[in-house]
C-alpha cells in the first residue's frame, strides 16, 4: 500500500489528479442519472436511455483514466497509441452501456449488482487497454498483488453502486451509487498505476507514431467535460420534464379515476390502458385487463357489434360480461385520438345497470300488484284479449275466473293491515298451487282474484278447478300466532259461449261470484244470463239503502218482552225497519246483510244505538231496550264510543240500555271481544247474547264473558211441546243460566202449547209473536192496554203450570 500512496503523492501531479476526481465524479453523478431515468423511462424509449447513460459512463471514465495518466510525471517520456486509445474508448461505453442494460431490464432479483460489475469488469479492461496504449521507452512490470486487488476493489465498488442505483429510489440511490462509482474507479486507477513499474530502455525518445501528450490531455478534457456536462444537463432537464410529466399524467390519471365513467384505451383490439373503474365495473385486476381483446368483455353478438361499429356517433348500449359470471348493461362512446404518439380508440363505458334495473321494476310495478307479485288488472286486461285472440284462432275455449275472499274486511279490521297483507300473499300462493301450469292468475284489487284459463275442454272442467281453488284457499292458515279460518267464493263464465267481449266476460265472472256470496260464500258460481238483472236490482237497492241511511228514511220497531210470571212489560228490543217508496217494505234479511257487506252496517248501526236511546228514555224506568249489534259493527266499530255517545246525547240511564251479540262475534277473537265487552260492562250497559244455543261453545262463553243475560233461539222454541229432546234442551239450559245468576229470554214463542211446555217458569222473559208483533213507535203509548188481556192470560198460564221437578217426577 506504500508504494500506491508514493505513487499518488509523488509521482502524479495533484493538480491534475484533483480535476481527473472532478471529472470522475461529474461523469459518476451523470451516469447515475441516466440510469435511473432508463429505469423509470417507458419500454419503448428506455433502449435509448440505456444507450446515453453507457455512452456518458464510458466517456467520462475514459476521460478521468487519460486525465489521471497524464497527471503522472515519468522520468521517461510517454506518449499514447491513437488506436488502442481509440479502442479503449469503445470499449468503455459497449461495456458500460450492456452492463447499465442487464440492471434495469433483467428480472434477476440481483441485476443491479451484476450489471454495476459488468460495469467494473468494463472500466478494469478499459484502463489496462489504455496503459497497452502507452509509448514508453521502457519494460513495465506489474506487481500482480495489487493488480488483483485494484480489480476486485473497481468490480465490487462498482456492484455496489449499481445495487444502490437500481434498489433504493429516492436521492440517496442516485448520490450513494455515483459515490461508489468514484470510488471504484479511483481505486482502480491508482492501485493499477502503483503496481506498474517502468524500467528505462532508451532515453528522450518519444516513439514515433505517438500522440502529443498536451494535445491529447486538451482533447480528452475538452471532449469530456462536453459528454459529461451534455450528460448531466440531458438527465437534470430530462428529470424535470419527466416530473412534470409524470405530475401532469398523475393529474389525467387522476381525472380519469375520479370519473364514474370506465375508461380503457384500445389498440389494434387489445386494451392498452384504462382507469380503475372500468375494472371495477367488470370485477377485473389491471394486470387481467391489459393485452386482452376487448372483445372478450362482449356477452353476446350484439355487444361484439356495438364494440367494433361505435364511432363518434350517438352512444350505443349493450351488455358486458363480468368475472363472476354475471353482466352489467353499459352506454358505450368511443373516438380516434392520440394516445403516446399513437392512434388509438378511447372507449367511455357508463354502467347503467341501476338504471336499467329500475326501468324494469318500474314496468313491472305497473302491471304486477307489489304485494303478491301477480299481474294487476292492467297486466291481466292485456293477458285476457290475448288468450281470448289465440282461442278465437284455434276454435278453443277460455274460461274467466273470479275469486273474493269471503268477510276480509274483517280481518283487516281487527287484526290490523299487517295481517291481511299477510293473509293476501298466503292466498294468492294457495291460489297458485291450485291452478294448472298454462292458468293465468291476476289480483285486480283488495281481495279479488281473477284467472284465465285458456284450452279448457268443458264447463264442469271449469268448475271442478274453481271448485279446488276455493276448497285450497278454505284450508285453515297460522299467520304467526293467529290461527285464521278464511273462505272464498268464485264466479266462472267462458269463451266464447257466454260471450265474446273482454269487457262482458269480467262482467259475467263479477255477476257469478256475487251470486256465489248471496247464496252462502264458500262455493262456486257459473255464469246466468238472469244475474245480469238480479246484479242491478241488488246495486240499486245498495244505492237506494245508502241513501235510506243518509236521508233518515228508516225506521225502529219494537217487540215487547214480557215476564212470564206477573205478565209485566219489561222492556222492547228495537228492531230496524225499511219502507222505500218504490219497493215497500224490504226485507230486514236482505238489507241488512247488503248494509253489512258494503260497510253500511257502521253508520246504519250507529243510528240505530241513537235512535232506540232517544226513543227510550220517555219510557217508564223499569223497562228496558234491547239493541242487537251486527258482527261487523262490533267488530269494525268503535262500538264502545259509539253507545257511550247515544246515552250522553239522549240521556238515557245506561242499565235501561241492552246490548245483544251473538256468539259469531266472540269466535274470531276472544281477546278483542272481552276487551269490548268489559268496556261496555264499564258503561253500566246490559249485556246478552243472542241466539244461544245455536253455536258449538256456548257454554264455555258464559264463563268467560260477562253476561247478563242470554236469549234461547227461537229454533228451540217452535214446536217445543212435541219435541221432548228439545225440551230437555231448553230446562237444562234455564237451569244452567239460573244456577249462574243469568237471565233468560226466550223468543219466538208464538203458540200457548209452546209456552206451556216450558213449565212454571214465573223468572223468564217472553219474546215472541204469542205475545205481540213487533210494534211502531206511535203504538207504543197504548200498548199496555192493548196487550192486557193477554199478558194476563199468559201469566195465568204459567202460574197453573206444575214446576219442573214435579213434572218431571
Amino acid at each position: 500500500m506504500f508504494r500506491v500512496y508514493y505513487c499518488l503523492t509523488v509521482e502524479h501531479d495533484l493538480r491534475l489528479v484533483a480535476v481527473a476526481a472532478l471529472l470522475c465524479a461529474l461523469s459518476a453523478l451523470a451516469a447515475s442519472f441516466l440510469v435511473r431515468r432508463a429505469k423509470a423511462a417507458d419500454s419503448a424509449r428506455q433502449p435509448a436511455w440505456l444507450l446515453f447513460a453507457g455512452f456518458v459512463t464510458g466517456t467520462g471514465i475514459w476521460g478521468t483514466h487519460f486525465v489521471s495518466m497524464l497527471a503522472y510525471e515519468s522520468a521517461i517520456p510517454i506518449a499514447f497509441g491513437l488506436f488502442e486509445t481509440a479502442a479503449s474508448l469503445v470499449l468503455a461505453i459497449v461495456v458500460s452501456a450492456c452492463g447499465w442494460a442487464f440492471a434495469v431490464r433483467s428480472d434477476n432479483r440481483f441485476a443491479g449488482p451484476i450489471g454495476g460489475a459488468l460495469v467494473g469488469g468494463g472500466v478494469a479492461a478499459m484502463h489496462f487497454m489504455g496503459i497497452e496504449a502507452m509509448r514508453v521507452s521502457a519494460i513495465v512490470t506489474w506487481d500482480a498483488g495489487l493488480v488483483i486487488a485494484a480489480v476486485a476493489l473497481g468490480v465490487q465498488f462498482a456492484a455496489a453502486a449499481g445495487a444502490l442505483m437500481i434498489g433504493v429510489n429516492d436521492r440517496r440511490g442516485v448520490i450513494g451509487g455515483a459515490v461508489l462509482l468514484v470510488g471504484g474507479v479511483v481505486s482502480l486507477h491508482y492501485i493499477s498505476m502503483g503496481a506498474m513499474q517502468l524500467e528505462p530502455i532508451m532515453a528522450d525518445a518519444l516513439p514515433t507514431g505517438a500522440l502529443s501528450p498536451k494535445l491529447l490531455a486538451i482533447t480528452i478534457a475538452l471532449g469530456a467535460v462536453l459528454v459529461v456536462c451534455t450528460g448531466l444537463a440531458t438527465a437534470v432537464i430530462d428529470q424535470h420534464l419527466g416530473l412534470r410529466r409524470q405530475a401532469e399524467s398523475r393529474r389525467i390519471r387522476a381525472l380519469a379515476e375520479a370519473t364514474y365513467e370506465g375508461i380503457a384505451v384500445v389498440r389494434d383490439g387489445l386494451v392498452q390502458d384504462m382507469n380503475g373503474r372500468f375494472g371495477d365495473m367488470l370485477k377485473l385486476e389491471r394486470e387481467d385487463l391489459i393485452g386482452m381483446p376487448i372483445s372478450k368483455i362482449a356477452l353476446d353478438d350484439d355487444a361484439l357489434e356495438a364494440l367494433h361499429a361505435i364511432g363518434d356517433a350517438a352512444p350505443m348500449t349493450c351488455r358486458l360480461r363480468c368475472r363472476d359470471g354475471d353482466s352489467i348493461t353499459v352506454q358505450i362512446r368511443a373516438r380516434e385520438m392520440d394516445f403516446d404518439g399513437i392512434t388509438s380508440r378511447i372507449f367511455t363505458f357508463r354502467d347503467i345497470s341501476s338504471e336499467e334495473r329500475a326501468r324494469a321494476r318500474m314496468t313491472h310495478l305497473a302491471h304486477h300488484d307489489t304485494l303478491t307479485g301477480l299481474p294487476n288488472r292492467l297486466k291481466f286486461r292485456d293477458a285476457l284479449e290475448v288468450e281470448l285472440k289465440k282461442a278465437w284462432n284455434d276454435d278453443t275455449l277460455v274460461a274467466l275466473m273470479f275469486f273474493d275472499l269471503d268477510r276480509f274486511k274483517e280481518v283487516n279490521d281487527v287484526h290490523g293491515h299487517a295481517t291481511g297483507d299477510r293473509l293476501l300473499v298466503s292466498v294468492s300462493e294457495r291460489l297458485l298451487d291450485a291452478l294448472p301450469r298454462n292458468a293465468i292468475a291476476a289480483r285486480l284489487s283488495g281481495d279479488e282474484f281473477a284467472v284465465v284459463l285458456p284450452d279448457v275442454s268443458c264447463r264442469e272442467d271449469v268448475l271442478i278447478t274453481a271448485q279446488r281453488v276455493v276448497n285450497n284457499i278454505g284450508s285453515p292458515l297460522t299467520i304467526g300466532k293467529l290461527h285464521l279460518k278464511v273462505s272464498a267464493s268464485g264466479g266462472v263464465t267462458l269463451f266464447p259461449l257466454d260471450g265474446e267481449d273482454p269487457d262482458k266476460l269480467m262482467n259475467q265472472a263479477d255477476l257469478a261470484l256475487y251470486r256465489a256470496k248471496g247464496q252462502g260464500r264458500n262455493q262456486v258460481c257459473d255464469f246466468d244470463p238472469k244475474l245480469g238483472m238480479m246484479m242491478q236490482e241488488r246495486r240499486m237497492l245498495e244505492a237506494d239503502l245508502a241513501l235510506a241511511i243518509e236521508d233518515d228514511l228508516l225506521t225502529l220497531n219494537f217487540q215487547p218482552q214480557v215476564r212470564l210470571g206477573d205478565g209485566t212489560i219489561s222492556g222492547f228490543e228495537a228492531l230496524v225497519r225499511w219502507h222505500d217508496e218504490r219497493r215497500g217494505h224490504v226485507s230486514p234479511a236482505e238489507f241488512v246483510q247488503i248494509a253489512e257487506e258494503t260497510g253500511l252496517i257502521l253508520k246504519m248501526g250507529e243510528w240505530v244505538i241513537e235512535t232506540a236511546c232517544r226513543e227510550a228514555v220517555s219510557w217508564p224506568d223499569d223497562r228496558r231496550i234491547a239493541v242487537n249489534v251486527s258482527p261487523a259493527q262490533f267488530k269494525q266499530g268503535n262500538l264502545v264510543y259509539s253507545v257511550q255517545r247515544a246515552l250522553a246525547k239522549s240521556g238515557l240511564a245506561p242499565h235501561r240500555l241492552e246490548i245483544e251479540i251473538t256468539e259469531g262475534v266472540l269466535i274470531d277473537d276472544e281477546d278483542r271481544a272481552l276487551k269490548v265487552l268489559r268496556g261496555l260492562k264499564d258503561l253500566g250497559v246490559g249485556l246478552a247474547i243472542d241466539d244461544f244455543g245455536t253455536g258449538y261453545s256456548s257454554l264455555s262463553y258464559l264463563r268467560a264473558f260477562p253476561f247478563d243475560k242470554i236469549k234461547i233461539d227461537r229454533s228451540f222454541m217452535t214446536g217445543l211441546q212435541n219435541d221432548p229432546e228439545a225440551q230437555i234442551i231448553v230446562r237444562a239450559t234455564i237451569d244452567l243460566a239460573r244456577d249462574l245468576g243469568i237471565s233468560v229470554v226466550v223468543e219466538g214463542v208464538e203458540e200457548f202449547d209452546e209456552l206451556g211446555a216450558l213449565g212454571f217458569q214465573p223468572d223468564l222473559v217472553l219474546q215472541g209473536y204469542l205475545l205481540s208483533r213487533p210494534i211502531t213507535r206511535g203504538q207504543i203509548a197504548d200498548f199496555d192496554t192493548r196487550s192486557k188481556a193477554i199478558r194476563a192470560e199468559i201469566a195465568t198460564l204459567v202460574g197453573s203450570s206444575r214446576p219442573l221437578r214435579q213434572q218431571r217426577a
